[in-house]
């Protein structure tokens, strides 16, 4: 499997969401015994942090379809013991359909929204490095409030040095690798 690298770090203000349209700085290519541990080397390699400091991951999916097609990857990382945090909408459906609790989370309006105080605001959950990992999904939705906070979601996570999947191909993935416990494979040389 291979994985590209990006600068978004060096790439102040730049949308960390991938097109197809993008060129990487970089990448790299890994084996595994399967694809879920190949993929999950490559992601290591590409500099992606698992979720292990505090076990969190954020989830902000736009559109059903996608929380539908991710919703057996909510319950493997669930059962897997994650804290699993929620914008309204993505903790709605998850609660609603697959009877999954998560911590709801507002999203932010503008870059330094934090909160009304009344609920907890994603922005600030970022920032203070209790999330681990954000799972932001926007694609599907031409709301430019959605737009809008997903990219002030990704660009924070970019800037904190949090992990960031923006592609539910890649987030499927993710869940299954972590759930065929993949994250405690040896590394390898070919």
């Amino acid at each position: 499997v291979k994985a590209p690298m990006f600068s978004f770090t060096r790439l102040r203000g730049a949308d960390p969401t991938l097109g197809v349209e993008m060129a990487s700085t970089g990448e790299v290519a890994c084996y595994g015994h399967d694809a879920h541990e190949a993929f999950l080397q490559a992601m290591l390699a590409a500099n992606f942090k698992l979720p292990e400091k505090n076990r969190s991951i954020l989830l902000s999916i736009a559109s059903d379809k996608f929380r539908y097609e991710f919703a057996e990857g909510v319950g493997m990382l669930s059962k897997m013991g994650y804290k699993l945090y929620g914008t309204s909408g993505t903790a709605k459906y998850y609660k609603d359909n697959c009877n999954i609790d998560m911590i709801v989370v507002s999203k932010p309006e503008n870059e330094d929204d934090m909160g009304d105080g009344k609920t907890l605001s994603a922005l600030n959950e970022i920032k203070s490095e209790k999330i681990d990992l954000l799972i932001n999904v926007s694609d599907g939705t031409n709301v430019k409030g959605e737009i809008t906070s997903g990219y002030i979601m990704r660009r924070a996570a970019v800037d904190f040095g949090v992990s960031l999947i923006t592609n539910i191909k890649c987030a499927v993935m993710f869940a299954e690798a972590m759930d065929r416990n993949h994250d405690k494979f040896k590394c390898r040389h070919i």
